[in-house]
């Protein structure tokens, strides 16, 4: 149920509302003046509920009168029609799912304050670089340095160095490291962004650095580099753009020991990464190990002719505790994300994607390689395969997401399979053990591209599946090649009259029907209207406890990776 922090919430509000409005509007008619009755009264706080009431005219559009709110920006409003018993219901920014869009004088509502990010915290500069200082100075506020390098070569562990706004023309080097309680950071200045023409390096073994607020441009290789032996490093706020590839992790080749040593406990964040030749991110020959990427838009790699294979938005060779949410990584010319390819002996433990956008990427979508948990994604418009999972042994979960609309563009899309799980690359399907639950497998497969496509799951799975929505391939939404004494191929039909179950021993709660997304190709919106059979269809059992844009789920949670 789509904002539903809980559901029993709106039930046990509904006559908290009906108690609460009473004393409401007699202290408001009683006490309110006339500026106060163009302000929602009783506005709720950031992250919480409140019981508001519009002191204003009548037939006021809801998203006005929420306006009027200083406290938090209104996420959600509930309104119980009397007549109906039904609730009415107030999105910010989507009025297309909205049905109660005006208020009434004197009208209360269940209000939802939305959640606030955490202030970024504030810097205190111990040294200063702008375009005009000059490295002879002392490095202080009035009598700036001039070049990063300069200010990199003199860091010690807990300096803050605050790069004023304007380019640089270097290739910067960092070589010292902080410690544990003292970590170096360099950053723009407040509110300002520095450029970089140039890279920023990590030498082998520089730890404990903080890089924030870079925009980094006109280099030919590598933009950012972490080149190995390199630990508790955050990266964020950064915009690296050109070259082979945007951030590098490791140097070596492809499963060869690292030149330099391994990398471990990244965070790269808050970051755009764009318009590379090849990888955008890329952690080759690895490992990367207790690594997060949050937050970030990544598109264009792949730009070099013939790169679509190397040119991923987010790929990592070798690594475990691999964290990657809440990002975009669209129009990329290979895959969009794309873990442990090299990890051939698999169950790689921690590997975690979750409430991405992984969009129009022109070959693969989501590829887990050798183990891990994909939740809440929404995976759409893919050259190929949208996901694609356990090349090596390994145990996988695929839980709340919504795949559909793939292998549609005319321009680099090709008929395949909507999810494929243990295909025989190499003659023998992986052992691998599977969970599918809650998600949709809907529309994949264009028709400029052919009929359309199911899913593929390989000899070598062992599955739990239940509660999947499944509206691709009516002749063969799912073909099973583990099953024995039937096809492996399974009709639409066969999964929604119980023959799936009867064989398989899966598909308890499964559904057959149109999902009842909010548009199609080629605007693709994954939101699910009101009547849509996945409504309340999912099973709370392993479910994630939010959806795809953070809102919580409730006990009975939705198919997919959208709450309604």
């Amino acid at each position: 149920m789509r904002n539903s922090k809980r559901s029993g919430f709106l039930l046990a509000a509904g006559a908290a509302l009906a108690v609460g409005l009473l004393a409401l509007v007699w202290a408001m008619e009683t006490g309110s003046s006339e500026e106060q009755q163009g302000t929602l009264h009783n506005c709720p706080r950031a992250d919480k509920w409140a019981i508001s009431v519009w002191p204003g005219a009548s037939g006021t559009a809801t998203d006005q009168a929420v306006a009027s709110c200083t406290e938090a920006t209104v996420a959600a409003a509930y309104w119980i029609d009397p007549q109906t018993q039904t609730w009415k219901r107030y999105f910010d920014g989507r009025p297309e799912i909205s049905d109660l869009t005006t208020l009434d004088r004197m009208q209360g509502i269940i209000t939802l304050g939305r959640e606030q990010a955490a202030p970024a915290p504030e810097l205190t500069c111990t040294h200063y670089v702008a375009p005009s200082g000059d490295n002879d100075n002392p490095g202080t506020a009035q009598a700036p340095w001039q070049t990063i390098q300069h200010a990199a070569n003199a860091a010690q562990p807990a300096d803050t160095v605050c790069v004023s706004a304007g380019s640089y023309s270097e290739d910067v080097t960092f070589p010292s490291s902080g410690t544990a309680d003292a970590a170096i950071t360099f950053a723009a200045a407040p509110g300002e962004t520095a450029t970089v023409l140039g890279s920023l390096t990590l030498a082998p073994g520089t730890s404990y650095l903080r890089l924030s607020g870079f925009a980094v441009l006109g280099f030919p290789v590598w933009g950012v580099t972490l080149e190995g032996d390199n630990h508790h490093v955050l990266l964020s706020q950064l915009d690296v753009a050109g070259g082979e590839a945007s951030v590098r992790f490791t140097v070596g080749y492809s499963e060869e020991a690292p030149e330099y040593g391994p990398v471990s406990d990244v965070v790269l964040e808050d970051s755009i990464l764009h318009d590379c030749a090849y990888e955008a991110v890329d952690c080759t020959p690895g490992p990367c190990d207790r690594m997060t990427f949050r937050r970030l838009e990544i598109y264009g790699a792949g730009s070099a002719p013939g790169a679509d294979y190397g040119g991923d938005g987010l790929s990592v060779a070798r690594g475990n505790d691999i964290v990657v949410e809440d990002s975009y990584i669209h129009d990329n010319g290979g895959d969009g994300i794309d873990l442990n390819s090299r990890d051939s002996a698999g169950n790689i433990p921690g590997i975690v994607v979750r409430r991405n956008r992984v969009v129009r990427n022109h070959l693969q979508g989501i590829k887990l390689w050798a183990g891990g948990r994909m939740e809440s994604n929404l995976v759409w418009g893919q050259g190929v395969n949208p996901v694609m999972l356990g090349v090596h042994p390994g145990t996988y979960e695929v839980v709340n997401n919504t795949i559909a609309y793939n292998m549609y563009s005319p321009d680099y899309g090709a008929r395949d399979y909507a999810f494929v799980a243990a295909y025989p690359d190499g003659g023998i399907s992986p052992a691998i053990q599977l969970t599918l639950v809650n998600n949709i497998f809907a529309f994949n497969t264009g028709p400029g591209q052919g009929t359309p496509t199911g899913l593929y799951l390989g000899e070598g799975v062992q599955l739990t599946e239940h509660h999947n929505l499944y509206w691709s391939r009516e002749d063969g939404e799912i073909e099973a090649e583990f099953v024995s004494g039937h096809d492996p191929w399974f009709t639409r039909a066969e999964i929604a009259d119980g023959t799936w179950t009867a064989v398989t021993g899966q598909g308890q709660g499964s559904v057959t029907a149109d999902p009842l997304f909010v548009s199609g190709w080629s605007g693709v919106d994954l939101h699910l209207q009101a009547g849509s059979p996945a409504v309340d269809a999912g099973s709370a059992d392993g479910a994630p406890s939010d959806d795809a844009e953070g809102r919580p789920r409730d006990a009975a949670p939705d198919i997919g990776a959208y709450e309604w």
